[in-house]
């Protein structure tokens, strides 16, 4: 039951973060695809709240959503924000097995 709430709760909380995770990349989709898989399969979040964007630079990007990640040119991949108390209480309803 406390299962149901809490994915209760994160759906009607997506209502208002339409992709809680973000995933920047300077110009690499492909590998960008890597990390929403990473998400999808080790995880088990759906593809629909992990969101793409291409960025000219991760260098200065102060986005301030639930998850945002940049993936730069040489690979390296970076926090740019993250809600702590979103990671621990909304994504456990996610967690793989």
């Amino acid at each position: 039951m406390k299962s149901v709430i809490s994915f209760l709760i994160l759906v009607m909380s997506f209502e208002l973060h339409a992709n809680p995770i973000r995933v920047y990349h300077e110009g690499m989709p492909d590998e960008a695809k890597v990390v929403r898989d990473i998400f999808k399969d080790q995880y088990a979040i759906p593809e629909d709240l992990i969101d793409l964007r291409r960025v000219m630079s991760c260098e200065g990007l102060r986005k301030k959503g639930k998850l945002d990640l940049c993936l730069k040119n040489n690979g390296d991949l970076i926090v740019v924000s993250v809600d702590k108390n979103f990671i621990s209480e909304s994504l456990k309803v996610f967690w793989a097995q």
